[in-house]
């Protein structure tokens, strides 16, 4: 229903749903489950409920069945085994109907098999009549089968099931044996509906809050292959619950999809104190200089993807979702091998006594780098924030700030052709690196993140070592212009 703009309010709007735009619908409609199947949620149980009876009540029991199916898609839900019930009740009044009609009409049932069965029934009788001729003999006919094949130790007996398969998303931080509780007794649970079916759960772990704790019928083969769990029931020929974990690599490159992650979120977070927000696309974190917040979407190490979704999938790569509260929330991996990651910012340490600096998020570390500081004590100590990452920066003296510089402000991080300066103190402030490590650096370090220069002392405990970091690196990086020609940067050198 369509409803137009109209001056005064009619009192029957209060019995309007509101679907989309100006799309109302009235539960009164006689159409009304029809189109919330069409309009709102064509997987809507209670929708396909209604549907079904009304089929059934027309006597068009196929289209009953169809929508009664389609409830069953859906585990759990309040009309889940009503109709299943709808179901059994329709297959055994048709099967009663059949009765009846064979009952009341006993002549015409007899000859209800068409000609051409009865040539292939007479066929078959003269062929089973051959085979008696072939194998007569003293022996019985038994004993002559039994002699021709050769029979194993013990039987083997075979019975014909259907499989089901369901799929429960699991949050990423709970335990094995948690998982093992709620998949036994959501096996237990489907049984009861289903006595005689073959029962598959597939565990799969979803950074999804809203889906997290749920079964569903499986109706993505793909999530079979990101499953960490599988429980199999069949309640007709074995009273326990068989839970199988799987997936032995299973958080193998955690870490390193951690720091992709974090890295991605450091960026967010100092582009929306920029520009009060986050952007839309994370395109925007990928622009020419100033706005080169990021290099590049590191890849997802579990998957070797940085594709971008809009929801959790579990096919890799990352999920981005601008209007999510927190940045944890806001970008994550897309794979179920990942367990949820906590914002860790990605920052540089830096110990002046030792000549070293560390690029550190949480407990790990990326790279640890060797120095040149200012003579005189002139490095400053404190908390600085990344303003200007720039390829080849150009200051009042030619190659005086080398390849690269990840600017402070007055000071900078920045690569030197003097490489005797490492490991001393002969710069007039600013922080040096070999141009081999400052490139090395640069690509990992998003604007806006923060430097922290002490005296001695790191702030944090020992970090442990991240390997493999070429599985962060995509292939292909976007061209982007690092390299402003006619911005003369003034750092102290």
């Amino acid at each position: 229903m369509i409803r137009r703009n109209q001056r005064f309010r009619n009192h029957l709007d209060d019995n309007l749903i509101h679907l989309r735009k100006n799309l109302f619908i009235s539960p009164s409609d006689p159409m009304y489950y029809e189109k919330v199947i069409r309009y709102l949620d064509a997987t809507s149980p209670e929708a396909h409920y209604k549907i079904g009876q009304k089929f059934q009540k027309r006597g068009n029991f196929k289209r009953a069945i169809f929508h009664y199916k389609e409830v069953l898609r859906t585990y759990p839900s309040p009309f889940y085994s009503a109709a299943n019930r709808a179901i059994r009740d329709i297959e055994e009044e048709k099967a009663a109907h059949a009765m009846n009609m064979q009952q009341a009409f006993p002549e015409e049932a007899k000859g209800i098999l068409p000609p051409f069965m009865k040539t292939l029934l007479i066929v078959l009788l003269v062929l089973n009549l051959l085979l008696i001729v072939l194998f007569a003999g003293s022996n019985p006919l038994y004993k002559t089968i039994s002699t021709m094949k050769v029979w194993g130790a013990g039987s083997d007996i075979t019975y014909e099931t259907v499989d089901a398969p369901f799929v429960m998303y699991i949050a990423p931080e709970t335990e094995n044996q948690a998982i093992e509780t709620a998949l036994h007794k959501q096996a237990l649970e489907l049984a009861k509906e289903m006595p005689k079916t073959n029962i598959l759960i597939y565990g799969v772990i979803s950074q999804d809050n809203t889906a997290q704790g749920k079964t569903m019928l499986l109706r993505d083969e793909e999530l079979t292959k990101s499953a960490v769990v599988v429980a199999q029931y069949h309640p007709a020929t074995d009273e326990a619950v068989k839970i199988r974990f799987l997936n032995t690599e299973f958080g193998k490159h955690q870490p390193l999809s951690a720091f992709g992650a974090n890295l991605v979120r450091t960026a967010l977070e100092a582009y929306s104190n920029d520009h009060g927000s986050p952007p839309a696309r994370l395109d925007a974190l990928l622009q020419d200089y100033p706005n080169n917040y990021l290099s590049f979407i590191p890849l997802e190490a579990t998957t070797g993807s940085n594709g971008i979704s809009e929801a959790f999938t579990g096919k890799g790569g990352w999920v981005y979702s601008p209007d999510a509260a927190n940045p944890s929330q806001m970008f994550y991996a897309n794979s179920a091998d990942v367990q949820d990651i906590p914002y860790e910012p990605v920052h540089i340490e830096i110990n002046k006594k030792e000549h070293q600096l560390k690029l550190v998020s949480g407990d790990y570390i990326l790279w640890d780098k060797e120095i040149g500081l200012g003579a005189n004590d002139r490095t400053p100590q404190g908390q600085f924030l990344v303003k200007d990452r720039v390829q080849n920066p150009q200051g009042s003296r030619t190659q005086s700030y080398g390849e690269a510089g990840l600017g402070l402000g007055a000071i900078a991080l920045h690569g030197t052709y003097d490489e005797s300066s490492i490991g001393s103190d002969k710069s007039l402030g600013c922080v040096r690196l070999t141009n081999g490590d400052v490139q090395q650096l640069f690509p990992f370090v998003p604007k806006g993140a923060e430097v922290q220069i002490q005296a001695a002392t790191w702030t944090g405990a020992s970090h442990k070592q991240l390997k493999d970091i070429n599985l962060l690196i995509p292939a292909t990086r976007p061209t982007l212009d690092e390299s402003p020609e006619d911005v003369m940067f003034h750092w102290l050198g």
